[in-house]
């Protein structure tokens, strides 16, 4: 816990099936959130049938989901969005400014995981109820 999943268009994978890209989110989300880096699961999902807008031009998205145990608080969720917004961003930039700039949007959504419906192997590893980061 979190589980991360980074969606991106195929005319991206040039970029986007990079592991240090899935750390860089974990290393956020430890330094900006508290939470174990050895906790962090992640995968990535590359889209190969898309449609942005009214289909015209080269097009391209990445879309980040990020979901932990619910009780942090809307100022820690800000946070971790705007830095993942900046981190791909950066990331990305290559396909943004080449001689072919592709029309790309970046988007993360932050959801909670409620604590009472997720379940965790080994036992223990979870952590207390009380507590907030994980």
């Amino acid at each position: 816990m979190p589980h991360l999943t980074l969606e991106y268009t195929a005319n991206l994978d040039e970029w986007a099936s990079d592991p240090g890209l899935l750390i860089s989110l974990h290393r956020l989300l430890e330094s900006a959130a508290g939470i174990k880096i050895e906790n962090c699961k992640s995968r990535w999902r590359v889209i190969e049938d898309w449609v942005v807008g009214d289909g015209q031009g080269e097009s391209a998205f990445v879309h980040l989901d990020v979901r932990f145990l619910e009780g942090r608080a809307p100022e820690l969720k800000q946070a971790v969005g705007n830095g993942a917004v900046e981190l791909l961003h950066d990331h990305f930039a290559p396909a943004l400014e080449g001689t072919d700039p592709l029309d790309m949007q970046i988007t993360v959504e932050i959801q909670d995981i409620q604590r009472a419906s997720y379940f965790k192997y080994p036992p223990g590893t979870l952590g207390p109820p009380s507590l907030s980061l994980v």
